[in-house]
């Protein structure tokens, strides 16, 4: 059964606001237990180089903002570089942070196959290499954090699903081919809807990430075949161009109204949640960028301490629907101005 008001079903909505939850409380639990202070942290005065995925994206700025935080009350030196979302340009500030020697680096890399060499020289110099969200095959590093995207390309899926009546042609605005986040993203969507939902078609556009690729691409494919069931998007940011587009084209109707297109994202910005109040979009796909944050640095803390590492740490989704959109327990809310 479906709320008219929310466009989600009832019993469905339950049991994703209780997973919300529990979600939070891992959550909690990762960031709240005694952070070591500077003057008895195993951190204090470490030099800490961190080369960002990018600065133009709101997941990462909170992300950076939130390291950046924990590293000064540890103590920590933290220098940080804008990946910009270019894998040429973080492969050379690789390089140049490894001239400076720092006592550990920090990396999110775009496109992860590209960074090998450079993972391969920081495991000659014995710098301790962190990893977030994007893996090369080959290398050594100390702790991986990364968001379950197989998970929530899957839980985007089941959002669609329930959306359409598990009919009809979707598009997925897919991020960049050679990120690791837009593969396993692509992956549990795909995986999800082959087993699940067989009468769901997908028609997948390149946005590589931007609003601008993203308005053109749905633009020109409505023009293809005016017959979408919904939309889904690898980021928020991408959302922000499928919307226009829908203006553009007269497709945009409030979410709940009768031809409305269901619209889903993908990160919970502030800006994803201000949509889904408005009307204009209707779910998102959160994952929590403090959660990531903590638990890296907890990760560093207990290698310098001698301490056991969690080498792999994946992020829950918890999916995010107008009757909960205004929880603080969504990151969107906690940064808001």
């Amino acid at each position: 059964m479906m709320d008219k008001k929310t466009g989600m079903p009832t019993k469905r909505r339950t049991v994703l606001q209780f997973a919300a939850g529990a979600a939070m409380l891992l959550t909690s639990a990762i960031a709240l237990p005694g952070h070591a202070q500077a003057e008895d942290s195993a951190l204090k005065g470490k030099n800490l180089a961190y080369i960002a995925f990018g600065l133009q994206y709101e997941y990462q700025v909170t992300l950076v903002d939130h390291i950046k935080k924990l590293a000064a009350e540890k103590g920590m030196k933290i220098s940080v570089y804008d990946g910009k979302g270019d894998p040429s340009a973080q492969t050379t500030q690789l390089l140049d942070v490894l001239s400076k020697q720092p006592d550990i680096i920090l990396l999110n890399p775009v496109d992860a196959k590209l960074l090998q060499g450079g993972v391969r020289k920081a495991n000659q110099a014995d710098i301790p290499l962190f990893m977030l969200e994007n893996l090369p095959p080959e290398g050594e590093w100390v702790a991986y954090n990364t968001f379950d995207d197989v998970a929530g390309g899957r839980a985007a899926a089941d959002a669609v699903a329930e959306l359409t009546g598990g009919k009809g042609r979707v598009l997925e605005v897919r991020g960049a081919i050679g990120s690791g986040q837009s593969e396993k993203r692509y992956q549990g969507f795909h995986e999800q809807m082959a087993e699940k939902y067989p009468d769901i078609t997908i028609e997948t556009l390149k946005a590589e990430w931007t609003a601008d690729n993203a308005h053109t691409l749905t633009v020109d494919a409505f023009t293809r075949d005016p017959n979408v069931a919904a939309i889904w998007a690898h980021n928020d940011e991408m959302i922000r161009g499928v919307v226009s587009a829908l203006r553009q084209i007269d497709r945009l109707k409030p979410q709940g109204e009768e031809g409305a297109i269901p619209v889903i994202g993908f990160d919970g910005t502030p800006l994803g949640l201000e949509r889904i109040r408005e009307g204009t979009q209707t779910a998102d796909v959160g994952q929590n960028p403090f959660s990531m944050g903590s638990s890296i640095v907890e990760q560093m803390e207990n290698h310098f301490s001698g301490k056991p590492v969690q080498e792999t740490t994946l992020i829950q989704p918890v999916m995010i629907w107008k009757d909960n959109v205004d929880s603080p327990e969504n990151w969107g809310n906690m940064v808001k101005g």
